[in-house]
């Protein structure tokens, strides 16, 4: 009768009401991936939280996902999250300085949150904000200085590790077992800082190039010294000035992949016989440079430091 038009159509109308926000959801989710991340990030509960996608932080969240631990990260970089993205992973593309990009990510409802920053800012301000938002979970800190990692640990309850010194210390026992006594390092940052120290205690003959003239001066807070040398290490004249042909072991500590490549080729065409070790984090760049003509020894600090996370049973969930 007359309900059967009333229930007729609104059965109709609850299955349009479906099919258009299904419709309207998935809309959603391909015009506005970043808010489809965050979403799904604000839906986690006992979780691990990476701030920063950094070369440490990229392992740490492939490894958690082969172990099937769910995690969210965190980097105001958009470039080094479009992977993620394009997956739709819980991913937050914010700032880790803000409340509310935390709360997010579900910092409060985490059972650990690993802050792998390279930002002194990021460190103190986020170590806050999480402790008090969650006083009983993990907190692992990414660090470069001692005296720094050793603050926050005490005042946060938090665990510091540090790839520069991981790395450094691999480094220098390579070293020091090959009785290798004139290097040269490329590149400046913390590791090459941790080795110019040991380097110095030790009298061991080293130079370093460094293009970037506002690094060297953040990390050696003016302090002068004689062995470094500004220039780009792929122009001759630099390595004629560094005297490259008479070094014994070449630490290439750069970062970028393809000045990584280029500064190798250009060591070993001036100097065939030094070895060369290089920090590399693609496994499949690390294969190419162990092969000729390049001969190299790879590193990745990256890797060392995650192997020292399993060790110490800090991703054992």
């Amino acid at each position: 009768g007359e309900y059967g038009f009333f229930y007729d159509s609104f059965t109709e109308f609850i299955i349009f009401g479906l099919v258009f926000s299904l419709i309207t959801v998935e809309l959603f989710r391909k015009y506005n991936p970043q808010m489809t991340c965050r979403e799904l990030s604000r839906k986690l509960e006992d979780h691990v939280v990476i701030i920063g996608y950094s070369n440490i932080g990229r392992r740490l969240s492939n490894y958690l996902e082969e172990i099937r631990i769910p995690h969210v990260v965190i980097d105001k970089n958009l470039e080094v999250l479009d992977d993620l993205i394009s997956c739709e992973e819980p991913v937050i593309n914010d700032d880790a300085l803000s409340k509310q990009t935390l709360l997010d990510a579900g910092v409060d409802k985490a059972r650990a949150v690993f802050v792998m920053a390279d930002n002194i800012e990021v460190q103190m301000v986020v170590n806050y904000y999480v402790r008090e938002m969650n006083p009983n979970c993990l907190i692992v800190d990414r660090i470069f200085q001692d005296d720094i990692g050793e603050l926050i640990s005490k005042t946060y309850n938090t665990i510091p590790i540090s790839t520069s010194k991981y790395a450094a210390k691999i480094l220098f026992e390579k070293i020091r077992n090959n009785l290798y006594n004139n290097i040269l390092i490329i590149g400046m940052n913390h590791i090459s800082l941790r080795l110019i120290h040991k380097f110095r205690k030790r009298g061991i003959r080293y130079k370093v190039i460094e293009e970037d003239e506002e690094v060297i001066e953040d990390l050696m807070e003016n302090i002068a010294d004689e062995n470094l040398i500004l220039g780009d290490p792929k122009e001759l004249s630099i390595m004629q000035q560094v005297n490259v042909k008479q070094v014994d072991c070449v630490l290439n500590l750069v970062n970028k992949v393809e000045e990584t490549v280029l500064i190798t080729k250009r060591i070993r065409e001036q100097n065939p016989h030094c070895k060369i070790i290089c920090r590399v984090f693609l496994d499949s760049v690390a294969e190419m440079l162990e092969k000729p003509p390049f001969r190299c020894e790879i590193i990745s600090s990256s890797k060392a430091t995650l192997e020292t996370l399993i060790k110490k049973g800090l991703l054992n969930f």
